[in-house]
């Protein structure tokens, strides 16, 4: 199977950590360990429908050069319906038939049989570090704005498990247009960010996939 340049997580833990408040890894084998008594809980807890936001306060961004490169396939891809374990429990995602994965090395991404719907989930730790709903929503944008060839915010807006949702469109530099969400949260030390987003195709036209993956996102409250 020929993987869309899309299918690959965006890692932008890092960046954002270091634009919040500095350096910060996001190799999974130094991610902080989560306690053994802590539970996994339901995060977002809002419908993933892009209709589900609505922020006036949402702002466009200009457009920029880069983008992140993919990584090649490797042989960890699932291509049946599946349930993800992240190895330290961190976190726990499912994906509808026909969707396949892989492990990027701050998470997991994914993509649609048809190669039209994909995504990613990135964690790293934020080394200590608290940061603010406003410091974790515009680091994101900023580095997005880093790393697409053009982005535009729609909507964003902080949800009931304190998880902040922005919407978003954009391009990326092979010329991929993407309707896409974003939730990004911080757990105790370990920064979260789950991206979903059509590729070249209308996000509405995944919305139950999309809801199907969300509902079964589950990360480790520490």
């Amino acid at each position: 199977m020929k993987y869309s340049p899309l299918f690959s997580a965006f890692l932008i833990v890092s960046a954002i950590a270091v634009s919040a408040c500095g350096s910060l890894s996001t190799d999974s084998t130094e991610t902080q360990s989560p306690s053994p008594a802590s539970p996994l809980t339901a995060s977002p807890d809002a419908a993933a429908s892009p209709d589900a936001a609505a922020s006036p306060d949402a702002t466009s961004a200009p457009e920029s050069p880069s983008a992140p490169a993919s990584p090649a396939p490797d042989s960890s891809a699932s291509s049946s319906a599946t349930t993800y374990q992240e190895p330290n429990d961190l976190f726990q995602i499912s994906f509808p038939e026909g969707y396949t994965h892989q492990e990027t090395g701050s998470g997991i991404a994914f993509v649609s049989a048809d190669q039209g719907f994909g995504g990613s989930v990135d964690f790293g730790s934020a080394q200590g570090q608290q940061l603010s709903t406003e410091e974790l929503e515009e680091s994101l944008k900023q580095e997005y704005e880093n790393r697409l060839e053009d982005v535009a915010w729609q909507d964003s807006q902080i949800q009931p498990d304190g998880s902040i949702r922005v919407d978003w469109v954009g391009r990326d530099t092979d010329g991929n247009d993407l309707d896409a969400i974003s939730f990004v949260e911080q757990r105790g030390d370990t920064i979260f960010i789950l991206n979903l987003y059509g590729i070249n195709k209308a996000y509405a036209d995944y919305n139950a996939d999309a809801e199907t993956i969300v509902g079964s996102y589950r990360v480790r409250q520490q």
